[in-house]
């Protein structure tokens, strides 16, 4: 079922319920600091997803030269498998062409089995592997072309 968000550009009021849920969701989370200072980059795109004026997920994405690097994601559990990740990710994909980026890339824990299934249908493909970045697992390195 696809539940319609909002998806829209992070805030500086955003930084409380994006850390809560990097604590939640995230291993190893982002301070709020952390959080905070990324929605100010202007070399980050940090997004937020909504519903019903509640923070159901977050993407955000770091530019440099053509590409763009994705830095974190989460979807709140019970919003899980609705399209919210697919909308944060289209919309993260019209701002890398906006800004010029050719390329975007993520790392995926190799034991995350949905993450990297959906990454793929959104058309990333593998194109490396960083043993023990997660310290317990490794890191599946994809890319997409825009």
């Amino acid at each position: 079922m696809t539940v319609a968000a909002v998806i829209r550009t992070a805030e500086s009021a955003d930084g409380k319920a994006i850390c809560a849920m990097e604590k939640a969701y995230i291993g190893s989370c982002w301070t709020q600091q952390m959080i905070d200072e990324a929605i100010a980059d202007e070399k980050c795109l940090f997004l937020v997803a909504e519903i019903d004026g509640m923070t159901v997920g977050y993407l955000s994405g770091v530019f440099a030269a053509d590409e763009c690097d994705v830095s974190n994601i989460a979807v709140a559990e019970a919003h899980r498998r609705r399209g919210i990740a697919t909308a944060l990710f289209e919309r993260l994909f019209e701002g890398a062409r906006t800004r010029g980026a050719g390329k975007v890339f993520l790392y995926v824990r190799n034991d995350n089995g949905s993450a990297h299934a959906l990454y793929e249908k959104l058309g990333f493909t593998e194109v490396g592997l960083r043993k023990g970045y997660y310290g317990d697992a490794d890191a599946v390195v994809m890319r997409r072309d825009l």
